[in-house]
């Protein structure tokens, strides 16, 4: 719904009049909704700042352009872009509005002019509206406006344009134009995690918080699943990497995808649009927007995508690892004075996934499953395991429906020379899961008789309720503190209902478990989790001068967790009455509370007239966690150690909950760009480490695998993008990175299966300090070539060229060789002709028909070792959506 308010740098002795103190979508829709002007004959720059006291509309421009200039009378109620046409009727000056809503004042025909005579400030304005040259680019996912050449952070923006020639649809797709971010997938939707520099969720629980919080329009989502959508009616997504914790708190140690959609607008207009591929995806989508009244404009917005997979389902003969999504947006401003804008944004979102299942790609001819050691060919009826194996059998189809309904409401306005931002949101999110759990479609019935007919499955519902309430203030234009403070309220309330048991998520008929491979046992549990933040926070820079400014930020944050478990299968109970301190035998935390404070201390420079740099210091916190699981159902009692003769889940529960993890990062920038704007180069090297790493290890206590606070970890490396505009036809862009991503001390990490004492698993537990992290590649790049050639009339004819690369990794943490994903590269093409009001593009993703996976490892339902004592070997793997060629066509028709 709305965007962040930033800042662009300006100097105060040179009194520029740069109005950045707004938040980007209330400025692309105060500015387009009709305002009443009443204003005298008066000097230019006199009347664009009464201008924009009337629309909130933020301009950009060197006070050189209006130094002499006049402005006629300005009477009558009329849209701003009429109005600024006026002003502007009887000057050499023209405008323009960024992607983010800024308006931008150029001359038409600049005079040539020396550097010497130009400000800071004039270069700057130059920087962005170049005569002949690469457009600049606004972020604004820093609650202020900024150009990203000027950018004190290191952000990647992608607009909606880039999106589209990339092909980027859905969520998992932005890895196509940026490498530092990641998508590790493991079993159904709420289990993905987001990582960026190599850096991500290495548990899953509702009792813990993810490292990468994901924004939609400057709402944080609660629940990192509810991400994994179509990327409907977007205009433009930021990437924040790094610790984002002081103004985004406590979900960013890692960073932040930066999600802003489309505005109202006062000017009807509807678009349609339609994408067919060979491969089974088909998407419809639809928008209008426009006036409802003189201060009411709308925006509606409708989407649906499906596909349907690429793994068949032999025993259901169904397609696997598909999606069906529903995306509905609506807005409406409301514009109740001249410095006022109400958005109420309302959304629903259906998604229906069949993911994620895989297919196995080697079974040894001695390896066998299950407790009666069945051979591979009774199993595997139809199937050849091979690298590009796409054919599996499971009883039943894997499945994570989601449904997610909310509503955002945002106030803003003047108070004074500040500017008040006000946003409250309601969100309600549910998941219901269920995945095939021995992964065959084996009867154990016939092995154990008064099993249910079937296998084993497990799933069961997600449902997330969160509030939240954000109040901040931007400074004043025009002085040397420019900076935006706040407060955040925000409350979640998380409830996982799970079963493990029979295809239709009951019991084995009184069975402890089923005689599959490894024994599956029946648990079932019920966790409810609460969190409840408020913070403050502050970050800006001051300028010391012309050239150079202090950044620096700080929040101070309070939360209360707690949860409530209730062990269905048992009967047992933790935390009930709330905060109950009781269980079976042991005293157990089941609420805390906690208080941190993180930052950010920097400096800024303009080096030359095109170049700036930076260097800061920023810490992150991400909260304490409960390892909320099955592993608190199981009652078995442990024969040694501290806890000997005490059930296992008592004794893990004694030890919750896990201790915060924090991240210190240095970082510095280099942001430059050539003097005839053709070429731009941003560059950013940084180093993170991390304290308190969460993630899963040896426990000495029990002798289990849990969820715990081991050492530490760290990742540096450097991140590049670059632009290029050779000439008016041919533009090249990309981006490299290079992160080397490692545990640092993990000395307790357990052993993959199978693993060996001459392959470092000594008692259960291996070393893995020094190593990488999973899915954590060292190099990835991506490049891409724009063609534009006007052909006759008003056609446009583009082709468009991209190719993405990525180092191997590992998709196991434990380092197992069997989850090794190879180095690959993607090549896509798109060819596009548009007219007035039109638009179709042809495209072919995988122009090469590469094989890759979104993961891969060693296949563990089978017994890997042969009847004859002999090793055997059993792999899978998952393949990626882009896994293979595939073409499409797409339509588009704007009105």
């Amino acid at each position: 719904m709305f965007r962040r308010v930033v800042r662009a740098r300006r100097s105060s002795r040179l009194g520029v009049l740069l109005g950045l103190a707004m938040l980007a979508p209330a400025t692309a829709m105060a500015g387009s909704a009709p305002s009443r002007f009443d204003q005298d004959a008066s000097s230019l720059s006199l009347a664009l700042q009464r201008f924009g006291q009337a629309t909130g509309a933020q301009l950009l421009y060197a006070p050189e352009l209006t130094a002499d200039q006049r402005a006629p009378a300005l009477r009558g109620r009329m849209s701003p872009d009429r109005a600024l046409s006026t002003l502007l009727a009887r000057t050499d000056l023209a405008f323009r509005k960024t992607a983010s809503g800024v308006i931008v004042l150029y001359r038409v025909k600049p005079a040539a002019r020396s550097e010497r005579e130009l400000s800071p400030v004039t270069r700057h304005v130059e920087e962005i509206e170049p005569v002949v040259g690469l457009e600049a680019v606004v972020v604004t996912s820093g609650k202020r406006i900024e150009t990203l050449g000027l950018s004190d952070a290191s952000v990647q923006a992608l607009s909606s344009q880039m999106m589209d020639r990339a092909g980027v649809r859905d969520f998992d797709d932005l890895t196509r134009l940026t490498p530092t971010v990641t998508i590790s997938k493991t079993t159904q939707p709420g289990n993905n995690s987001i990582n960026v520099r190599g850096v991500g969720t290495y548990s899953y629980s509702i009792g813990t918080e993810p490292s990468v919080v994901v924004v939609i329009d400057d709402v944080p989502q609660a629940f990192q699943a509810m991400a994994f959508t179509a990327l409907a009616d977007v205009r433009q997504v930021e990437i924040l990497r790094g610790p984002q914790s002081t103004l985004f708190g406590k979900s960013a140690s890692a960073g932040v995808i930066y999600i802003t959609t489309n505005p109202a607008s006062d000017v009807f207009a509807a678009r349609a649009e339609t994408l067919l591929t060979d491969d089974h995806e088909r998407r419809l989508q639809a928008s209008v927007t426009g006036p409802v009244s003189q201060d009411l404009n709308f925006r509606v917005s409708a989407a649906y995508s499906r596909y349907r997979g690429n793994v068949f389902n032999l025993a259901t003969r169904q397609w696997l690892n598909g999606q069906s999504d529903v995306n509905l947006r609506g807005k409406l401003v409301w514009t109740p004075g001249d410095n006022w804008t109400v958005a109420l944004s309302p959304y629903y979102t259906r998604s229906l996934s069949s993911c994620c299942v895989g297919a196995d790609t080697y079974i040894s001819p001695q390896a066998t499953l299950s407790r009666a050691e069945l051979p591979r060919e009774t199993v595997l009826r139809g199937i050849a395991p091979g690298p590009d194996n796409h054919f599996a059998r499971y009883d039943i189809n894997a499945r994570g429906n989601a449904s997610d309904k909310g509503v955002n409401l945002r106030v803003a306005g003047a108070v004074g020379s500040w500017r008040l931002t006000a946003i409250s949101s309601v969100d309600r999110y549910y998941l219901y899961d269920r995945q095939d759990t021995d992964a065959t479609d084996l009867d154990y019935s016939l092995f154990a008789p008064q099993a249910p007919r079937g296998g084993s499955a497990n799933g069961g519902y997600f449902r997330i309720r969160a509030e939240s309430q954000e109040v901040r203030l931007n400074s004043p234009t025009g002085g040397r503190w420019d900076y935006v403070a706040g407060v955040y309220v925000g409350r979640t309330r998380s409830e996982r209902y799970f079963v493990r048991g029979s295809n239709t998520l009951s019991d084995y008929n009184g069975l402890a478990s089923l005689p599959t491979t490894n024994s599956t046992a029946y648990s079932r549990y019920r966790a409810r989790t609460f969190s409840r933040t408020i913070a403050a926070f502050g970050q800006g820079a001051y300028a010391v001068n012309s050239r150079v400014s202090i950044l620096s930020g700080l929040r101070l944050s309070h939360e209360n967790i707690g949860y409530r478990f209730d062990d269905l299968g048992n009967g047992v109970t933790y935390g009930a009455p709330r905060c109950s301190r009781s269980s079976p035998t042991l005293p157990v935390d089941t609420c805390h509370s906690d208080t941190a404070l993180s930052g950010r201390v920097g400096l800024q420079g303009k080096v030359t007239r095109d170049v700036t740099a930076y260097a800061s210091y920023s810490t992150g916190y991400k909260g304490r966690a409960y390892d909320l699981t099955s592993s608190l159902t199981t009652r078995t009692r442990l024969t040694s150690g501290p806890y000997a003769g005490l059930p296992i889940a008592d004794a893990i529960a004694a030890q919750q909950p896990v201790d915060s993890e924090t991240v210190g990062s240095y970082e510095v920038g280099l942001r430059a760009v050539s003097p005839d704007r053709h070429l731009s180069l941003n560059l950013t090297a940084y180093q993170e480490r991390f304290s308190g790493f969460q993630a899963q290890s040896r426990d000495d206590a029990t002798g289990l695998n849990v969820l715990n606070s081991i050492g530490s970890m760290q990742a540096e490396g450097i991140e590049s993008e670059f632009s290029a505009r050779l000439d008016n036809r041919l533009t090249l862009g990309g981006a490299v990175a290079y992160s080397h991503a490692i545990m640092t001390d993990f000395d307790s990490a357990a052993c993959y299966f199978g693993q060996t004492a001459a392959q470092g698993c000594v008692g259960g537990r291996q070393d893995l300090s020094g190593k990488t992290l999973f899915n954590a590649p060292r190099w990835s790049l991506t490049l891409s070539t724009l063609y534009r050639k006007p052909l006759a009339g008003d056609r446009l004819l583009e082709l468009n060229v991209g190719y993405r690369w990525r180092s191997s990794v590992f998709y196991s943490l434990l380092q197992d060789p069997a989850s090794i994903e190879p180095a690959y590269g993607v090549l896509d093409v798109s060819a596009g002709l548009s007219g007035e009001g039109w638009r179709v593009t042809g495209f072919v993703d995988n122009l090469l028909d590469q094989r890759f996976g979104v993961t891969r490892g060693r296949d563990t339902q089978w017994n890997l070792v042969g009847a004859d004592g002999q090793p055997a070997m059993a792999t899978h793997w998952k393949p990626a959506r882009d896994s293979g060629r595939h073409l499409g066509l797409r339509l588009a028709v704007d009105y």
